[in-house]
């Protein structure tokens, strides 16, 4: 048992200090941890909360520079397919969704190495509603949403603050619905508690560290290295391992 709270508190922590630094990847690194102790859609309700313990904050810092009308639709879409998405996973087998998460984790990690940072040229009404789409899917499975949304908000704001607080914003007002659809369809309950300690506690301090130590590394090297941990751990998963 102290193996696994060691194992949830780490994960997490790491979780909160990518996020700090990187403005990314929480959820992904809380999602291995949890998805070893948890089946995948109990691991993603449990992830999702402590995904807010950095989100909130991180939209409470940049909040005066929100611009509501561009978070408007998007907004829609991503949380109404997250809501969706949650149902039909009660329905879905235990192992392969753990395989898909594989697969989901390994398309994250090609993702990163191939085109991440490339902006489309154009984005039509069709394209933005894809990448709307595909992250609410990934929020309601893996509670990872955060990909294709983070470089849609690139392409359609003009200040890093403006992108921070248009994101943050909406991951903070989606978990609301997607959390009461999750504890009503009891994926996240009171015994779930012993695993939401040390997660939130893990990615409150790994998110503190952040801020004591955001400009002393290297985020490429960082970077690099969580997608390459994301992309071994994706092929296991795919595996059965």
């Amino acid at each position: 048992m102290i193996g696994q709270i060691l194992l949830l508190s780490a994960a997490s922590m790491a979780g909160g200090l990518i996020q700090g630094t990187c403005g990314f990847g929480c959820g992904i690194l809380a999602m291995l941890g949890f998805s070893s102790v948890l089946p995948v859609n109990q691991a993603a309700a449990v992830t999702s909360v402590i995904n807010f313990g950095v989100t909130f904050p991180t939209m409470l810092r940049y909040r005066k520079h929100l611009t509501m009308r561009k978070i408007v639709i998007p907004f829609l879409v991503y949380t109404v397919t997250s809501i969706l998405i949650i149902r039909v996973s009660m329905n879905l087998d235990a192992k392969m969704l753990k395989h898909i998460f594989g697969g989901f984790l390994l398309a994250l990690s090609i993702y990163h190495f191939t085109l991440s940072g490339k902006q489309p040229t154009n984005w039509t009404p069709a394209l933005s509603a894809m990448a709307f789409i595909i992250s609410g899917l990934g929020s309601g499975l893996f509670a990872v949403g955060g990909p294709l949304m983070v470089l849609y908000f690139l392409g359609h704001t003009d200040r890093t603050e403006e992108y921070l607080a248009d994101t943050q914003m909406i991951f903070v007002i989606n978990a609301a619905p997607t959390l009461f659809m999750r504890i009503r369809n009891g994926l996240l309950t009171t015994e779930h508690i012993p695993y939401l300690i040390p997660g939130l506690t893990g990615v409150l301090i790994g998110f503190w560290l952040a801020g004591k130590i955001v400009g002393k590394i290297d985020k490429p090297k960082l970077t690099k290295l969580v997608y390459t941990a994301v992309g071994i751990s994706g092929f296991l998963y795919l595996l059965g391992l």
